[in-house]
């Protein structure tokens, strides 16, 4: 079974602030490559691309983070489409997630945009680009991950 572990991610050792400055200012040039995608191409097409970039550097910083492994990792939570049967698993995977690694979420949209980013699929994945976009906006109705939730088990 030495297969299991090569499928545990390696990035998910320490890296240096220089690794986590690379990848963000990547990120940062991948946002301006999809600004000026957007001046051609379809608009919303562009916003969401560059949306999904914001938030795999956030998660990407996240996760290269300074802090020590303390030996308990949380799961990797499962994506979430919007099914019905699913919701409630979802948001309790999120909030375990969370508290396992609350010193890895600087502020409280940071812990929001974590648990969008595995909203993929189905009209999950449409409501949750919605709600990354208004986030990044500074317009979302939700300003904790508690109201996320809440909202999400209400539509959901």
């Amino acid at each position: 079974m030495g297969g299991t572990r090569t499928q545990q991610p390696i990035y998910m050792e320490l890296f240096h602030n220089q690794s986590q400055l690379t990848q963000l200012q990547t990120a940062n040039n991948d946002l301006e490559d999809h600004a000026m995608v957007a001046q051609t191409d379809d608009v919303s097409d562009a916003v969401a691309k560059a949306a999904s970039a914001v938030v795999q550097a956030i998660l990407m910083n996240m996760l290269t983070g300074s802090h020590p492994s303390r030996g308990a990792r949380a799961p990797k939570l499962e994506g979430f489409n919007g099914s019905r049967d699913k919701t409630e698993q979802f948001i309790q995977s999120v909030y375990i997630a969370v508290m396992m690694q609350l010193d890895m979420f600087t502020d409280k949209r940071i812990k929001i945009l974590y648990a969008l980013s595995f909203m993929c699929g189905g009209i999950g994945q449409v409501w949750a680009e919605n709600e990354t976009n208004m986030i990044l906006s500074h317009s979302s109705t939700f300003s904790t991950l508690a109201e996320l939730l809440a909202g999400i088990k209400r539509t959901f």
